[in-house]
């Protein structure tokens, strides 16, 4: 028998952590906004929603065992679908499949459980772990780990005088989607202000450099930070900015400005930076 998949939206979310609540009323319990129940799936007694709280997780990548705890708004979300004959395996692929399909890593998978990670717009990341349970019901608890507020918001003249000052500045507010090179729609408040110091000082000429974090391969990284750099390149071109006034440079994984290790610190190390160029 054929179920359709759960059905997930990206929603950009403001997200307020660090206050604990005692849990929601049973008909007060609010959906995820981004990982939905499977059709024909109902909330049964028992979920909750906590302001904040936290999962402790364990999988490994790139080879290697991580044993973490994420914190942030905690759903706790007990369903059972209409038919009960609805077995684990179904259940799974369907959320596995949707979770690739916008994006998501799956970071471990059992017999009965399943675990991925997704990136949200604005830096955020939500983790999903997927219990089945016999007889169509199944439990997600999920984390809305809160994305760090880096999009330090230049207007032209702040930003040329970073420029003039440091020679460099890290942009944190032009978006890409997950692991891809394509600008996300909220870039472009950024690169009107870098196109209008441009447009300023016919003279000025500015290295556009991609970073990532370590996550995933190395080399992935670096191919992916110079797709950025020059995607940023080409959008600045739009503006009719001269393309030989820019140059593309992807760096990956091998400048960091944070610890790799806490996801705080991926957040800081996935940038861009503009460099004046001499």
């Amino acid at each position: 028998m054929t179920f359709n998949r759960p059905t997930f939206t990206l929603v950009a979310m403001i997200l307020s952590v660090g206050f604990i609540t005692p849990h929601y009323a049973q008909d007060e319990v609010p959906e995820h906004p981004v990982v939905k129940p499977m059709t024909g799936a109902t909330l049964s007694p028992g979920s909750t929603f906590l302001e904040f709280g936290r999962l402790p997780l364990s999988f490994r990548e790139d080879g290697r065992s991580v044993r973490m705890e994420a914190e942030g708004n905690h759903w706790h979300l007990d369903y059972q679908l209409q038919d009960t004959t609805t077995g684990r395996d179904e259940i799974m692929a369907n959320y596995e499949s949707e979770a690739r399909r916008i994006g998501g890593d799956i970071l471990n998978r059992t017999g009965t459980r399943l675990l991925f990670r997704l990136t949200r717009p604005g830096g955020g990341v939500t983790w999903c772990r997927l219990d089945t349970r016999s007889g169509g019901r199944y439990i997600l608890e999920i984390i809305d780990e809160a994305g760090l507020d880096l999009s330090i918001e230049f207007d032209a003249d702040a930003l040329l005088e970073a420029l003039d000052r440091d020679g460099q500045v890290a942009i944190y507010g032009i978006l890409f989607d997950v692991d891809r090179a394509d600008l996300r729609p909220g870039s472009g408040q950024v690169l009107d202000t870098i196109a209008t110091i441009l447009k300023a000082d016919s003279a000025l000429r500015l290295e556009v450099a991609g970073h990532t974090d370590s996550t995933g391969s190395a080399e992935r990284n670096r191919e992916l930070s110079r797709a950025r750099a020059g995607a940023v390149v080409s959008a600045l071109a739009l503006y009719g900015i001269d393309r030989d006034r820019l140059i593309a440079r992807g760096y990956g994984p091998d400048q960091p400005v944070a610890d790799n290790a806490t996801e705080e610190g991926r957040q800081q190390n996935r940038r861009v930076e503009l460099i004046k160029q001499q």
